[in-house]
């Protein structure tokens, strides 16, 4: 059996001491524990992304392993879309699980914040059309600290990551749920007609390395949450990455940092955008810019480190990792 836990830094693990103390590997030991039997465990979370991520990423890998069972981690990093894209984003994820296995197996996991925002109500409104589970995490731990069994500060170290204790605590929320819940007996309706008009046809990633360069750029490594990325990187005012690309869609994920740069960008020589990628926390990558209304047909996108930069940032270090697109 695959079993595959896709979203974002909760599910990567982070504010844990270490990946055997976060909620997906205590999960997946409970599992394990549980089941008796072969289980293939794959963790896909990666910091800093929502459901648009994810729908264009799974492909990757569920051509390897067909899933049989998928928790879905989200409600976080969804929070930050307006709501109809949530409601764009998190069915087509959804849907594009059903294409690789009309009978798999999915768990909707709606993880809490310190301002209790996560975006639970929005998916749960897509989970209940595809008769999805749901394990509302959000709702049980502000009803533990509204009990006054713990407070936000013990179980986080922020606003939107747990602690071991949080870890832990989301953990034994969803363990009590999934004693109910029988693998066998989980029936989603992968034949139910979308509620959204927008669907991704062919979704997927084009990788730095089909672009093309001008200037002085080179391929680097990063070192995130002890988990390496590598992304196409200068810092030298002028230089240029021109791509060309299919379909409706255009996403850029690149490196957020204290150091980072701007990119100014030209879409079919006509629209014009900059990118800022400063931010004051620790680096990650992250997707840029949701251009979901683009004519269809063939595209071209240029970006040019600009001569500018964020006042606070203290430098003009620009690294892309790739693109998501929709081929059509």
């Amino acid at each position: 059996m695959n079993i595959y836990f896709v979203g974002g830094s909760i599910t990567e693990g982070a504010g844990a001491s270490k990946y055997e103390n976060s909620y997906a590997a205590l999960v997946s030991k409970y599992l394990k524990d549980e089941y008796k039997e072969n289980l293939n465990i794959i963790n896909l979370g990666a910091g800093g992304t929502g459901s648009n991520f994810g729908v264009f990423r799974i492909s990757q890998y569920f051509k390897e392993k067909r899933p049989d069972v998928v928790f879905l981690e989200f409600a976080v990093n969804d929070r930050i879309f307006p709501l109809e894209d949530i409601n764009i984003y998190y069915e087509n994820l959804i849907i594009e699980i059903f294409k690789w296995n009309k009978e798999v197996k999915i768990v909707s996991l709606e993880m809490p914040t310190g301002m209790s925002d996560s975006c639970s109500t929005a998916h749960k409104k897509i989970a209940y059309h595809y008769n999805i589970p749901v394990i509302d995490v959000q709702d049980s731990v502000w009803k533990e600290i509204g009990s006054d069994k713990y407070t936000w500060n013990d179980i986080s170290i922020d606003n939107l990551h747990p602690n071991d204790m949080g870890h832990k605590t989301y953990c034994q929320i969803i363990i009590e749920v999934l004693k109910n819940l029988n693998f066998g007996e989980i029936e989603c309706w992968g034949d139910k007609k979308p509620t959204t008009n927008y669907i991704l046809r062919n979704p997927g990633i084009k990788s730095y390395e089909e672009c093309t360069f001008y200037g002085n750029w080179i391929e680097k490594e990063v070192n995130l949450n002890n988990k390496f990325s590598v992304g196409a990187m200068t810092e030298n005012i002028g230089d240029c990455i021109e791509i060309n690309f299919k379909g409706r869609y255009l996403s850029v994920m690149a490196l957020l940092s204290k150091a980072s740069g701007i990119l100014e960008c030209i879409l079919d020589d006509k629209f014009t955008f900059k990118l800022d990628l400063y931010m004051n926390n620790e680096e990650y990558f992250s997707t840029l810019i949701n251009l979901k209304d683009i004519e269809d047909g063939n595209h071209n996108l240029l970006m040019k480190l600009s001569e500018n930069r964020n006042p606070e940032s203290s430098g003009n270090k620009i690294i892309i990792g790739g693109f998501l697109v929709e081929e059509g």
